[in-house]
């Protein structure tokens, strides 16, 4: 079998156990900047501080700042798996939403030229949290099946382009703050009862927001009919479910998952920091592959999901 391994940053959202699952290496951390002005890496693991602490800590509009992982330390991990005799497949957020992915693509210029026999591969993933992990989730069973590493960058490559997502997330203002919406689609969307629910652009790699759910039960039977009508019958079937502490909710839409695709791997993840501070607390997301790519700007999502919402 060929010997390579897969890597991410910290905005993959698997957890110590499931990576271990799945031999994929400890994610190359972000920043993170405190509230205090203290520079920190991402907390991967919720070592120094629990999950429900830094996340009451948002809620009560605390001002943490993420930043993209050190230039060094990306070139630092690479450089050791190449000394190893390994080559990378690298799976990293959405160059829509942070340098991330030319910070590898700099590492994969400079390394490759000094170990000429060794290569790493970047995918940007266009996505976020789970449909990075969901990412290297297939890279990893790709990889026990035997498959190169090129071609498992290519079927990614492919493959990526078919990933969905539908969730909720209660408060837009953290998505404002960082600049991924404006300040009145915030404002709208964070009226009392109301849901947005987004799938992801493949051409800008940010979420588009296809309709607004009244309340959590109207989201969750939107989700299982948008799911429902997308989801690919191709095997394996992966689903990542994914929250930023809202157990309840999660819970629900894991057995969405569950009875939409019974015989799927449906995982559930925790949003770390790195992506954390940006969409705060109140996201739900689960993430599913398709058996055609997202239409443009998310056209043919947008009419499902409105088609779904209108029904009594």
């Amino acid at each position: 079998m060929e010997k390579y391994v897969i890597l991410s940053d910290s905005c993959m959202d698997l957890s110590k156990e499931q990576r271990a699952q799945y031999g994929i290496e400890q994610p190359v951390p972000g920043s993170i900047v405190y509230p205090d002005g203290t520079d920190h890496g991402a907390d991967i693991d919720w070592e120094t501080i629990t999950f429900e602490d830094f996340y009451h800590r948002l809620d009560k509009k605390e001002n943490f700042k993420t930043g993209l992982p050190n230039q060094f330390l990306i070139g630092q991990r690479v450089e050791e798996y190449f000394k190893n005799g390994q080559d990378v497949l690298a799976v990293t957020l959405s160059s829509g939403m942070s340098g991330t992915y030319n910070s590898f693509l700099l590492t994969k210029r400079e390394l490759e030229e000094k170990y000429p026999n060794r290569h790493l591969y970047v995918v940007d993933s266009k996505r976020y949290s789970g449909g990075i992990s969901i990412l290297c989730v297939l890279a990893s069973l790709n990889r026990k099946n035997g498959m190169s590493i090129e071609d498992n960058f290519n079927y990614l490559e492919e493959k990526k382009l078919r990933l969905h997502q539908i969730g909720i997330l209660d408060n837009l203002f953290f998505l404002h703050r960082s600049g991924r919406i404006s300040k009145t689609k915030a404002f709208f969307g964070t009226m009392a009862g109301v849901k947005p629910m987004a799938d992801f652009s493949n051409e800008t790699g940010m979420p588009c927001v296809l309709g607004n759910a009244r309340g959590y039960k109207a989201s969750y039977k939107a989700a299982e009919e948008f799911m429902s009508s997308l989801i690919s019958k191709e095997e394996p079937q992966i689903i990542i479910v994914v929250q930023s502490i809202r157990e309840e909710q999660a819970k629900e839409y894991v057995a969405i998952a569950q009875r939409v695709a019974p015989n799927a791997t449906v995982l559930s993840c925790r949003v770390g920091q790195s992506n954390g501070v940006n969409v705060g607390p109140g996201l739900v997301a689960t993430f599913f592959f398709g058996d055609n790519p997202v239409s443009k700007d998310c056209e043919e999502e947008r009419r499902l999901l409105t088609g779904i919402l209108a029904k009594k």
